[in-house]
């Protein structure tokens, strides 16, 4: 029986014992480059003309970051103490008690649903250049929801089914195309704190540089009235409470001082004690009512200014400024892809080649074997 030869020999794997050292034959690599060097160049002049297009494609983006710092005040002191010892209530413990709310909760504040879909409505101007303008060209006007849904777009159609966008009452039951713009507004925008220092900084990507400013500004004020409104809304609730109560003294008062001036006067001729007795209760009654007054009036005034001692107070370190590049440069974008092509090519020429040619071997040795 005949011995089946094979005509090429398949090279075998060097095996390396413990101790042995692992060498690359750089030469022979370096020379397989110089021999498809044509190869190369033409795959990353592929490459890059593929990164030229890519890069005509690609949105322009640019970021906007503003820098807030709060202010750090004693809470329960202060302005809020001298008022009362103006008023007279310098004994009343003013205790404000620990804040619920702080500037730490800005990143869930900046990504919750309720948060983001009241910002669709924000109205937004797109950039002009100033040789533009000469031209004769006019900012486009439109809002958060129509440029992140494409509305604003001159080619835009509506789908047949597609339903007309209404404000949002209610974020907990948002439309389809409501939520995927919520979400791609929450990527665009980002906030970070500085437990430390409890500085903020809020950042805000966009493919319009102006709209970009714009809506930095927009959501660092909204952030603001948000943690305000919620840390004043207990002092404001006390406010409207005592004013209530106040207008309802003030009425006491003037009725209970009515009854005792229309008793003086009636009572002025008259010399019995049941009368004097009468008198004497309206004005303890008109007395006591504008004691009541007073008191509620000076409530209703600590109230008030609780409600501007609660609120905080921020110091726009690094305002928004309208960018002047973009941070992704089509520039970098094709030196990426033309890097792609040649490591690629450098790769495959250099290694991947042998490999390839060697596990084709393995594979058509292991597949003579079996059916021999």
């Amino acid at each position: 029986m005949e011995e089946k030869l094979n005509p090429t020999p398949v090279p075998q794997a060097p095996v390396y014992q413990d101790g042995d050292e692992f060498e690359i034959d750089w030469m022979g690599i370096f020379t397989k480059l110089l021999k498809h060097w044509k190869q190369i160049i033409l795959i990353g002049f592929i490459f890059s003309c593929l990164g030229v297009v890519s890069a005509l494609l690609m949105k322009r983006q640019y970021t906007v970051t503003m820098t807030l710092a709060p202010e750090l005040q004693s809470r329960g002191s202060g302005n809020l103490s001298s008022i009362t010892n103006m008023l007279g209530l310098g004994g009343m413990a003013m205790s404000a008690g620990t804040d619920a709310m702080s500037i730490t909760l800005f990143p869930e504040i900046s990504h919750s649903t309720p948060f983001l879909a009241a910002l669709l409505d924000v109205p937004l101007t797109s950039y002009v250049s100033e040789k533009q303008l000469e031209k004769g060209a006019k900012p486009m006007q439109t809002t958060v929801y129509k440029h992140l849904s494409g509305e604003d777009k001159p080619n835009y159609k509506p789908k047949k089914d597609e339903k007309p966008y209404t404000p949002v009452t209610d974020p907990t039951e948002l439309t389809r195309k409501q939520a995927v713009v919520v979400k791609a507004l929450g990527t665009a925008i980002s906030a970070d704190v500085d437990k430390k220092t409890g500085v903020t900084t809020i950042s805000v990507t966009m493919d319009d540089r102006m709209m970009a400013k714009q809506l930095a500004d927009t959501v660092c004020s909204r952030l603001q009235q948000y943690v305000s409104d919620y840390r004043t809304k207990k002092a404001t609730a006390d406010y409207k409470y005592y004013v209530l109560l106040a207008e309802e003294a003030h009425e006491e008062l003037v009725k209970a001082q009515a009854a005792y001036a229309a008793s003086v006067d009636f009572d002025r001729s008259v010399i019995l004690q049941s009368a004097a007795a009468q008198k004497e209760r309206l004005r303890e009654e008109a007395a006591l009512a504008n004691q009541i007054y007073s008191q509620m009036a000076q409530q209703r005034e600590l109230a008030r200014a609780k409600i501007q001692e609660e609120k905080p107070v921020y110091a726009v370190v690094q305002p928004a400024v309208l960018p002047q590049q973009p941070i992704n440069s089509r520039a970098k974008r094709v030196l990426i892809w033309a890097f792609l092509g040649g490591f690629l090519a450098v790769a495959w020429y250099g290694f991947g080649e042998d490999f390839y040619k060697k596990f084709r071997s393995d594979v058509k040795e292991k597949m003579d074997e079996n059916e021999a």
